[in-house]
């Protein structure tokens, strides 16, 4: 009886771990966990970055017909910056940094474009936060289409999926500046981390992203600080896809990657990759380098009154990019290493019009209106967040040496819609 009971527990646990193999490896599926922890190694993650596709289900963003044509003017410029009392070259920091591309382009011109561990300008390069600032960007949009009668306008008007959740009742100007109220711990090194199992019940589970925010609720009003956490920007997403009743990648390509004359079609991440998978609206986006800082160009040039932007932003968008949404979002917080926040945007320390959109591990679209210059920047660094205002002066030290000497335009003060 009892030799009989222990091979039956011993059958049991072989079957247990052989099923826990095949989950974990996956040998059916071009995606796994096994996978997904391998391109997590420092080593790995150069490539990871420029090869989402490989370890992620992906949705197509379609390029349009009329690429807008950015030209080569490359110039060889000596940069070097100053930081904490050490004077250091561009080329140092972008080894340290593990930087793959960089792009400088002045006046829509692209002076300097660089590749470097392996990239390629035909590689398509992952964005990390920096695709909250496109989610941003179709929201601003669908205010100016009418669609979105008002950034106070609650959640619930638009995504009813979250009735119940501390979000239904936060409006979309509080969600765009991070202050919705929604108690989430974005640290990702926190043994309380929220942000860690959400991705990971997304992208290893393949569960409903919508449906785990819905347990988490307001622990303060809306509205009363700064407070940046991911499920901000999906939500977002979401109220995009009530809007116009289509996933998160045809919206991007309908209303960006179009008609801002993007030159290769993008793609992005979802959770499954079946019919019921759901673009992540908080990253996830992969393009070009080149495309990325037409993304820059186009608000570049929207702050200024030309270009694309007055015809599809509202007026009173671009104005308070580089102005912070309240006393509380700095600039100069410490909290994130002395930068300030707009509406989905970042305001770089010591700002100077300056604003950018920002993702971890160094992902950056630097815009400088004074200077009339946009810097893309996509790279794979490890110690990312500390070098955060190290980073925020290479750029400017970039802008300087490429840009024009006197200030374009004075920037008008931001208004508040």
């Amino acid at each position: 009886m009892l030799k009989r009971a222990l091979l039956a527990l011993l059958a049991v646990a072989v079957l247990g771990a052989t099923a826990a193999g095949l989950w974990y490896f996956r040998p059916w599926s071009p995606y796994s966990p096994a996978k997904l922890a391998a391109m997590q190694q420092p080593e790995q993650l150069p490539y990871a970055f420029r090869n989402m596709d490989e370890y992620f289900p992906a949705l197509p963003v379609p390029a349009g017909d009329a690429p807008r044509p950015l030209p080569e003017q490359p110039e060889s410029r000596e940069v070097t910056y100053t930081f904490e009392g050490r004077t250091r070259t561009l080329e140092e920091f972008l080894e340290e940094t593990r930087t793959q591309g960089l792009m400088v382009l002045t006046d829509g011109v692209i002076v300097h474009e660089q590749y470097r561990m392996g990239a390629r300008a035909q590689d398509r390069f992952t964005s990390w936060s920096v695709a909250k600032s496109f989610v941003a960007t179709v929201v601003a949009m669908a205010v100016k289409e009418g669609r979105i009668a008002s950034l106070d306008d609650p959640v619930s008007r638009y995504a009813p999926q979250f009735a119940g959740s501390g979000f239904a009742d936060v409006s979309l100007r509080n969600l765009l500046t991070m202050s919705s109220g929604v108690e989430f711990n974005e640290d990702y090194a926190a043994d309380d981390s929220d942000i860690r199992p959400y991705f990971f019940g997304t992208f290893v589970l393949g569960r409903d992203a919508d449906e785990l925010l819905l347990p988490f609720q307001r622990s303060r009003a809306p509205g009363t600080d700064f407070h940046y956490i991911s499920p901000n920007s999906h939500v977002l997403s979401a109220v995009l896809r009530g809007v116009y009743g289509k996933p998160l990648p045809e919206i991007i390509s309908e209303k960006i990657w179009g008609p801002l004359g993007m030159e290769a079609d993008a793609y992005w991440l979802r959770n499954r990759d079946d019919d019921e998978g759901l673009a992540l609206g908080y990253c996830c986006l992969n393009a070009r380098l080149r495309d990325y800082a037409r993304f820059g160009q186009f608000y570049l040039e929207a702050s200024r009154g030309t270009g694309l932007g007055p015809e599809v932003l509202p007026e009173d968008w671009v104005g308070r990019l580089n102005q912070p949404a309240s006393p509380n979002h700095g600039p100069g917080l410490e909290d994130y290493q002395g930068r300030g926040y707009s509406s989905h945007f970042w305001i770089p320390p010591d700002p100077d019009g300056e604003f950018m959109a920002a993702g971890v591990y160094g992902q950056y679209i630097f815009i400088d209106p004074v200077r009339n210059v946009v810097i893309a920047r996509n790279s794979a660094d490890v110690e990312w967040s500390a070098r955060q205002r190290e980073s925020a002066a290479v750029m400017k030290a970039l802008a300087r040496a490429y840009g024009v000497q006197e200030p374009v335009q004075d920037l008008e003060p931001a208004r508040q819609p």
